[in-house]
Parts: C-alpha cells; sequence; structure tokens
C-alpha cells in the first residue's frame, strides 16, 4: 500500500476522558465461517454503550446498517460471499463488522469513540480488482463489459466519508481511500488488503455518532457500479467525564485547528482556555465574538469552555 488518505493525529489523553475501552464484537457469539445479518430479529446491535444500526428485511432476505461476521473466505468473488473481510480474518479477534449500503453507530453524551480499523471486504476488493457484471476493473479505462469507455482514464478510486457529530450538533468529518488509482505512478495504485486505523482525536468535538457515506469513481445509470460494503473492527471508545454539555448552550470556534488566531462566537459569558491537564492558560470576559491570539501557545490539544447562568459548553481546541 503506497498512499493512504486518513486523519492522523496525536491521541486524546486528558483529564476529561477514561481509558480507553475497545468495541471488537465479541460479544456476538457466532459458529466459525457464518455471520448475524440481522435475520433472528434482533434489529441493531448494541455494544459497550454504542449502537450499530441493523435493518433486516425478511420478506427479501435483505439487510442494511452493518452484520456481525467472522467469515475468512477473501478469494471467493460475488454478492455470495458479501461478509467477508478481505484481509481474511478480523483485526486481532474472529469477529468483525459488516457495513451496507448505510448505518450508523450511535453513542450518548458521556461516550466518544476515538478511533477504529477498516479495510475492504472481499466483495468490494475484487470486484475493484477483476471486474464482474457490474463494476468495471479499477484502472482500466473501460466500463464492465469491457468495450465501453466509461471516461474515468483508469484513474479510479473508492472511499468512504466518515462523518461524526458532537453531543452538541458540531459535525466533523474525513475521507478514507480504500482504493486508490489515481497516482501518475501506477505502481502506487492500491486496493486495500489490511486493516487501516482512523483517527478521529483530533476533530474538534467528542464524536457520540458516526455515520457514513461511499463514493466511487466506478458510477452508472444506477448509482455506484462498485459493491458498496466496508469492513470495522476495534472500535476504540472513551467515557466522558468532567465536561457538562449544555445544549442550551453552543459556542462556535474557528479555525480549528489553529494556526494563531481563534475566533469564538456564542452567548455572553465568560471563556476559559485549559490546556489537557487542566491547567488555566486565559480567561476573559465574552461578549458575542471574542479573538484569541494563540500564535505563542506549543502545539497540542486545549479545551475552550464558555459559562454563564444559563450553563457551560466546551469546544475541543487543536493547535
Amino acid at each position: 500500500m503506497k498512499k493512504i488518505y486518513t486523519l492522523v493525529a496525536t491521541a486524546l489523553v486528558c483529564s476529561n476522558l477514561t481509558a480507553q475501552t475497545v468495541i471488537d464484537f465479541e460479544n456476538v457469539v457466532l459458529n466459525p465461517e457464518t455471520y448475524d445479518n440481522g435475520y433472528a430479529g434482533a434489529s441493531n446491535f448494541s455494544m459497550a454503550g454504542f449502537t450499530f444500526s441493523n435493518i433486516y428485511d425478511a420478506a427479501w432476505g435483505s439487510w442494511n446498517g452493518f452484520s456481525i461476521s467472522n467469515v475468512t473466505d477473501n478469494t471467493t468473488a460475488g454478492w455470495g460471499n458479501q461478509y467477508s473481510a478481505f484481509p481474511g480474518s478480523g483485526r486481532n479477534s474472529a469477529n468483525y463488522g459488516v457495513y451496507y449500503p448505510e448505518g450508523t453507530i450511535q453513542g450518548n453524551s458521556s461516550l466518544a469513540i476515538d478511533s477504529f480499523y477498516i479495510t475492504n471486504t472481499s466483495f468490494s476488493a475484487i470486484s475493484m480488482r477483476d471486474g464482474d457484471a457490474y463494476g468495471k476493473i479499477f484502472g482500466s479505462i473501460y466500463a464492465a463489459d469491457g468495450t465501453t469507455v466509461d471516461g474515468t482514464n483508469g484513474e479510479d478510486f473508492y472511499r468512504v466519508w466518515v462523518i461524526a457529530e458532537g453531543y452538541s450538533g458540531v459535525k466533523d468529518s474525513v475521507e478514507v481511500y480504500l482504493a486508490d488509482f489515481r497516482f501518475a505512478n501506477n505502481s502506487q495504485d492500491y486496493i486495500v488488503d489490511s486493516w487501516i486505523k482512523v483517527d478521529l482525536s483530533s476533530f474538534g468535538i467528542y464524536p457520540y455518532s458516526i455515520s457514513f457515506r461511499i463514493e466511487s469513481s466506478d458510477v452508472g445509470a444506477w448509482g455506484i457500479n462498485t459493491p458498496t460494503y466496508f469492513a470495522i473492527d476495534d472500535v476504540y471508545k472513551s467515557t466522558i467525564v468532567g465536561i457538562d454539555e449544555n445544549t442550551n448552550l453552543s459556542i462556535d470556534v474557528y479555525p480549528n485547528p489553529v494556526q494563531d488566531l481563534l475566533t469564538v462566537k456564542g452567548e455572553n459569558g465568560v471563556i476559559t482556555l485549559k490546556d489537557i491537564n487542566g491547567k488555566v492558560i486565559l480567561t476573559e470576559n465574552h461578549f458575542s465574538v471574542s479573538i484569541l491570539n494563540l500564535e505563542e501557545l506549543t502545539s497540542g490539544i486545549y479545551f475552550l469552555e464558555l459559562i454563564n447562568s444559563n450553563g457551560k459548553a466546551v469546544q475541543k481546541i487543536i493547535k
């Protein structure tokens, strides 16, 4: 693998978070080489305070959201092998999650997702590598029929947008490329075949809810031709303590990450900037808009509090 477009940042370690806990999907009991796609009627999978959405349609035998699997077959092509991770196993254990084609991971205001691992499913990866009745061979100038020029000139990609939301409603996102054939040097083209980390710790929020959007260069009249699946494992979460977010009180800060001047917008009150150890960097009265000069601060993670009679709002600041 030559290049991965993921957000990599310093892990968040501060007095506002407890130690990390990993969700590895092992609480779902499966026989070897099997899966649970919701057919038992449970609807959604609950793990360590988070809900992984699942909707199963018994009439059609179809599902969307997340399934849980331990299937290891990474050589068989086609829809019949839709529950297999392309690396051939979970990251550090047998079970893992399989996503298709839309779904969410939902927690609550006291939990935060710090990071998780992602990879291709065998169905998607083999389709991109070899082509099939619907999807093209990535890197080829031709569509799936092998004769029609598809217009991409072989500059293909398959990516997942990870969209995180904090309890106050603020969102941030990062794109993860599971295949990229857009390099001038074709030897750099790749289809992800291992588990790669998606780090959310540099977001200016505590992500308690995650949604996804899949995009591909191979698009036809009915939408994306590439099988819109990915696999997920080892979701690291922390419990948030010491932060009293009040949904009736909000604070808007930008740019974040910041280099020098930070603009703060919100209700009148007192704003306080603290480092990750709780040391107060500055405190001042705030009237609608404040401009803070943070040029001399060292790089790191800080917390900006806005407090007034309505409560307290907190934003994580990256310098």
